[in-house]
């Protein structure tokens, strides 16, 4: 997913659950993002706020820290910004006065137990482009095909975590058609009534990554292949999207037009370490901004969706559509904590 465009493909916040409820049903067509956008990396000021009403899919809003090589390896230096809402880990139980830790995530979920770091440093050895689709022999560029295996350093904090996420894009059920056009708002309501919540996009990050903090869910090199990714762009009509009086069935049509999804788990080559599918690739997915601390909005997108030129990678994320955003390419998938530990 990402942010400004050249080519000025406008999109447009439609919260109308009752679309969302009936495209989880349905499967659909295409696109590909041929727009090139600034994009900050690192601390600095977040990305413009885009126009009321206003999203795109293109490809460069998508952001992530950035870190001089030359720094020292701090290790657990910096700072980490966990949402006090999210659970951390605690320490597991151990002799004979153990509690029992069977079944702490419910059967649809995963569970995820493991070290965030705020800051990872990875370099890129083949086809490092910029922001703007120019060569760039950056060790960490906006784009990069192929980064050194193994080399994952941490520069922040270090911040443990424990929690369970949901295995599939919502609704989370294997074969299932990934729903879109679901605001933030309405995603959060429909992890709420599971007794779920969104989760927080260091908590995606870390299930998408895993332990070794690889730059794909699936390894080192961008495989196309893998993953739900790289398809051409269609352009929307936008108009009809942001119709609120538009028939139900217009839209509907023009969402499989354009659509691209897959089933869920219908790749299992996009598979994190953890074992939850399809996080890079087929819709991109709402969170909840922790990282950068709720701004400019509440909501971030991970993941990338299916169209060319989305990064499609663990780390980054997309600030730049506000919570009321819904669109034709964007779902989601719950987080929860886990269960509470049972005493024998």
């Amino acid at each position: 997913m990402s942010g400004c465009s050249k080519d000025s493909r406008i999109g447009t916040r439609v919260p109308w659950l009752f679309i969302g409820l009936v495209l989880a049903a349905c499967d659909f067509d295409d696109p590909d993002s041929k727009g090139r956008s600034l994009s900050r990396q690192g601390g600095g000021n977040a990305p413009a706020t885009p126009s009321a009403g206003s999203v795109s899919i293109d490809t460069d809003t998508q952001i992530e820290p950035t870190i001089d090589e030359n720094a020292a390896d701090a290790g657990d230096a910096g700072s980490a910004t966990p949402m006090a809402s999210l659970m951390e880990s605690t320490d597991e139980p151990t002799g004979a006065s153990a509690i029992s830790l069977v079944s702490l995530c419910p059967e649809d979920m995963i569970e995820v137990q493991g070290a965030y770091c705020a800051d990872v440093m990875h370099r890129c050895i083949k086809g490092g482009k910029s922001h703007t689709w120019e060569p760039s022999d950056e060790p960490q560029p906006f784009y990069c095909d192929v980064y050194q295996t193994g080399f994952a350093k941490c520069y922040g904090k270090r911040t443990d975590k424990h929690f369970c996420i949901d295995e599939f894009e919502y609704p989370n059920q294997l074969g299932a058609i990934p729903m879109v056009m679901v605001t933030w708002y309405e995603a959060q309501r429909l992890c709420n009534v599971q007794g779920k919540r969104l989760c927080g996009d260091d908590e995606w990050t870390l299930a998408c990554e895993g332990p070794e903090m690889m730059p794909y869910p699936y390894g080192w090199a961008r495989d196309k292949t893998a993953c739900n990714i790289d398809h051409p762009w269609m352009e929307p009509n936008d108009s009809l999207l942001a119709n609120k009086s538009a028939p139900p069935a217009e839209i509907l049509a023009e969402i499989e037009r354009l659509s691209k999804r897959v089933p869920s788990g219908s790749m299992p080559g996009c598979k994190s370490p953890y074992g939850v599918m399809d996080m890079c690739g087929n819709v991109d997915e709402w969170a909840v901004n922790v990282t950068y601390r709720g701004k400019p909005y509440q909501s971030v997108f991970k993941g990338g969706h299916w169209v060319r030129g989305a990064r499609n990678r663990c780390r980054p994320v997309t600030t730049s559509h506000d919570e009321s955003t819904a669109y034709y390419a964007e779902g989601f998938r719950c987080c929860a904590d886990v269960e509470a530990p049972r005493e024998h």
